[in-house]
């Protein structure tokens, strides 16, 4: 093992600091090589203090949560897979404070238990808030940034700061954070008051709109929607529904997705990716965006 892993270890603590963890139970996916080091971060503090330390000694790491969306390599990580766990919450009037790591369910059943509307669309969405964010992530035409006030950061140089909303650079599947080093410790949301029956009804509404969804683990969306077309749409048009690639498959369901039907090897999922990109781009002159995350080498 070298220095650099070892610096880390004795700083956080052999309890803390795992050797050679399989990622595949840290992805919604279920797919993914060992990390040669992973460390669960469990409140801003332990972020701020970690990422520090491996800027400051050069170990490449990745920021994971509830692993949606991501794609990681079967030969996994060569570095740190830090895993975001921090999940305060705090309501005052009809403003919400959450920290990054905080899952988008639980966020929705705090609102709906304090009467408060707007996010309900949100309802089914794996993963966490900072996730959400940098993503920009939503459905139904709706997107978690419209919400947002403004985004605590950890900056590269160090330094914990609140961005306001008009500085986050949303649009369609889009922020800031996709295209920078800067890390998401928290967010805070301006929501509305409303009626807790009516809050449930949507929060029913949207998920019942998701069992139509595949059930089998997946990343979620591949690809970004190509506006105003649908992705899925076009993959279905190239006749991809099913075309499979050992264990993974593009799902009869919803064109968009690509399922793990049991052992799925993440080079395989790339297979169809590239499929799906080659075909669309062949039939309809259209260039698929990736929506995943892909890490490591695959």
């Amino acid at each position: 093992m070298n220095k650099k892993y070892q610096e880390l270890i004795k700083q956080f603590g052999e309890d803390r600091v795992k050797v050679n963890e399989p990622l595949s139970g840290h992805t919604t996916f279920k797919i993914g090589g060992p990390a040669d080091l992973f460390y669960e971060a469990q409140s801003e503090e332990e972020v701020v203090k970690v990422i520090g330390k491996v800027r400051d000694i050069g170990v490449p790491y990745f920021l994971l949560a509830a692993g949606s969306n991501v794609l990681i390599s079967d030969k996994g990580f060569r570095g740190i897979i830090i895993k975001l766990s921090s999940c305060g919450l705090q309501i005052e009037n009809s403003t919400v404070t959450a920290d990054a790591g905080l899952l988008i369910m639980i966020l929705l059943n705090k609102c709906q238990e304090n009467s408060l509307t707007g996010l309900e669309f949100m309802a089914g969405i794996p993963g966490t808030i900072g996730g959400a964010i940098r993503g920009n992530a939503g459905a139904w035409r709706q997107n978690i940034g419209d919400f947002v006030k403004r985004v605590k950061i950890l900056s590269v140089t160090g330094e914990v700061s609140w961005i306001d909303k008009n500085n986050c650079s949303f649009s369609y599947r889009e922020s800031r954070f996709k295209n920078n080093d800067e890390i998401i410790l928290g967010v805070e949301f301006s929501l509305k008051i409303g009626e807790g029956r009516e809050i449930d009804l949507k929060i029913q509404e949207f998920l019942k709109k998701r069992e139509t969804l595949p059930k089998e683990p997946s990343a979620g969306c591949v690809f970004v929607n190509p506006k105003p077309q649908s992705a899925g749409e076009l993959i279905d048009r190239c006749g991809l529904k099913k075309s499979r690639f050992g264990n993974a498959q593009i799902s009869g369901l919803h064109a968009n997705f690509i399922v793990n039907l049991g052992g799925a090897k993440a080079v395989e999922v790339e297979s169809l990716v590239k499929l799906a990109k080659s075909e669309v781009k062949r039939q309809f002159g259209v260039d698929l965006k990736e929506e995943i995350v892909k890490i490591g080498k695959i």
